[in-house]
């Protein structure tokens, strides 16, 4: 009489004779297990296959397929193997299904413990599965996981056991290769004794869920495509409107026969075309002569304050006193002189824009009573106990590197802050010298008309100086040369000897020019970046390709701070 209950703790079975189930015909292309076709994958390709579903579907919803794919195998392997074999005790048949799929090359199985008994269908199983071809190819896709992975594993084995013993049995995987074990875990039980979990359990191997999660899937997919149309369609309107933009900005430069041709000048032009329209203080870093003005203007020119006054002044060219009492106005007898109420430039500005030119120049006491105005936006006149609202816009311009005087203590970093919410940096002609031809062209048409002389060209040899030249004060110098050459040339050419001394003389090399230290030509880099870029070390960073932290380090190697 054969017992009713078994327990199984070693791993003994039907193991020497499984291969010979399989049937290889390499003349047809066919390969047989017990007359059941089989076909062998790649690991990659189910890898691969793997990957799809999970981009596809979600981890998971790929999940679930997986174990149903898994099932589905281990119950055919299951009931093909028992029609034709004739074990004697079940859990024989149960190792049979786990040398199969060692055989199969999916993974070595090895079965641990079994306890069954047929009277009452308690069933549970441990298996470690070793070398698990699926943990493999989710690492390799996906890394690491928090959770195991191998669901087809666990569907085979659920399927293979469910077919073999005629009862729900659903295995599940308990440690993972994929989370960093040493091998995977697997316990399979029968329905009942997984208890609360049964129902989750057994819906993972529900076909029906599946096609509510691709219905959901695709739904998910219909509302992405949709919202996905309305951002192109937002950022074709967005692109339209640049390009006007750009448009007006291009008309407004050649209008006031300002040259930009040079990639360097087209991005500062497109950063003053984006930050024209938006309400926001704009802060224009430059050397003397690059055009910082030119840009302040068509900030003010493309934006909605166009129609209202624009007002600048010169902060280095006023006392302290004075400039205190340009910009925020005074109330009569507040000092000597004072003899009538006036009006400061914020007040003048009204609705329009304040041009703060020379801003690293202010005095402390001025700079505390502007950064009251940025803040609150009301200003007091000298003397005055009354505040007055005030609505400009605040553009300035400086060639002081801000940022070095904030550290220095001579310019208040929260001031600084203030004005410098949108940076723009204007790049001296030395750095851009594609623009010197199409300069020097209209500067000498505008020269030669105003004054009355037929000159049309330059010849090779004067623009070669004019390109070689670097022009430490940018465009204005530029400009001012190309008038002298007018005035001096007597053909219709401006020749080398028509243009200023300084131009003409081969220029001596600079410290460091004909170096080939490589130290030496990183620090020079490095200050050449921090004067393009006004001080700002994050730019200077992102133009070096290399982190803040190694700039920083960089310039305390070489005593860049100021």
């Amino acid at each position: 009489m054969k017992p009713r209950s078994r327990r199984d703790d070693t791993p003994k079975g039907p193991s020497l004779h499984l291969a010979e189930l399989l049937d290889f015909r390499p003349d047809q292309g066919v390969i047989r297990l017990h007359e059941q076709r089989v076909v062998v994958l790649s690991a990659a390709a189910m890898g691969l296959m793997r990957k799809e579903l999970v981009d596809t579907l979600g981890l998971d919803a790929a999940r679930r397929v997986l174990l149903r794919f898994g099932f589905a195998d281990g119950y055919h392997d299951a009931v093909n193997l028992r029609a034709r074999s004739d074990w004697r005790s079940p859990t024989d048949g149960l190792r049979a299904g786990a040398m199969l799929h060692t055989l199969e090359g999916i993974v070595r199985a090895d079965v641990r413990r079994v306890d069954y008994d047929e009277k009452t269908g308690r069933f549970e199983e441990e298996v470690s599965w070793h070398d698990s071809y699926e943990a493999e190819q989710h690492v390799h896709h996906f890394g690491r996981s928090s959770a195991p992975v191998c669901w087809s594993l666990a569907g085979y084995s659920s399927g293979f056991v469910s077919a073999w013993l005629g009862k729900e049995i659903y295995f599940r995987e308990i440690a993972c290769t994929a989370q960093g074990e040493r091998h995977c875990s697997a316990v399979g039980r029968d329905l009942e004794s997984w208890e609360t979990e049964a129902e989750s359990i057994r819906a993972d191997f529900q076909a029906a869920t599946l096609g509510q999660e691709v219905e959901r899937l695709r739904d998910a997919v219909r509302q992405r495509l949709k919202e996905l149309d309305r951002r192109e369609r937002l950022l074709e309107r967005r692109e339209r409107e640049l390009n006007l933009l750009r448009e007006r900005v291009n008309r407004h430069a050649a209008a006031r026969h300002f040259v930009a041709s040079s990639d360097a000048m087209q991005h500062v032009l497109e950063l003053a075309a984006r930050v024209a329209p938006l309400d926001t203080t704009v802060l224009v870093y430059g050397e003397s002569g690059t055009g910082k003005e030119f840009v302040v203007r068509l900030i003010h020119d493309q934006s909605p304050r166009a129609s209202d006054p624009f007002v600048s002044i010169n902060c280095a060219a006023l006392t302290e006193t004075l400039l205190e009492s340009e910009l925020f106005g005074h109330v009569r007898g507040a000092f000597t002189g004072a003899v009538r109420d006036k009006a400061g430039l914020f007040e003048v500005a009204g609705n329009g824009t304040i041009f703060l030119d020379e801003i690293g120049e202010v005095a402390p006491t001025v700079q505390a009573k502007l950064l009251r105005a940025l803040q609150e936006r009301e200003i007091r006149r000298v003397g005055a106990e009354r505040s007055i609202t005030i609505n400009a816009r605040v553009v300035a311009a400086t060639n002081r590197d801000l940022r070095a005087a904030v550290d220095a203590g001579t310019f208040r970093e929260d001031l600084y802050f203030r004005l410098g919410a949108f940076i723009i940096t204007v790049p001296p002609l030395r750095e851009r010298r594609e623009d010197i031809p199409a300069l020097v062209h209209d500067f000498l048409v505008r020269a030669a008309s105003r004054m009355k002389k037929d000159v049309q060209a330059v010849s090779a040899d004067a623009m070669s100086a004019l390109m070689n030249y670097r022009w430490p004060g940018n465009v204005r110098e530029l400009e001012h040369a190309v008038q002298r050459a007018v005035i001096l040339a007597n053909t219709a050419s401006i020749r080398l000897r028509d243009l200023p001394p300084e131009v003409t003389q081969k220029s001596r090399p600079r410290p460091g020019d004909d170096t080939l230290d490589l130290q030496e030509q990183e620090r020079l880099s490095i200050e050449r970046a921090l004067r393009r870029f006004g001080g700002n070390r994050r730019r200077a960073a992102e133009a070096l390709n290399i982190s803040t932290v190694t700039l920083w380090r960089r310039m305390k190697q070489y005593g860049l701070f100021p």
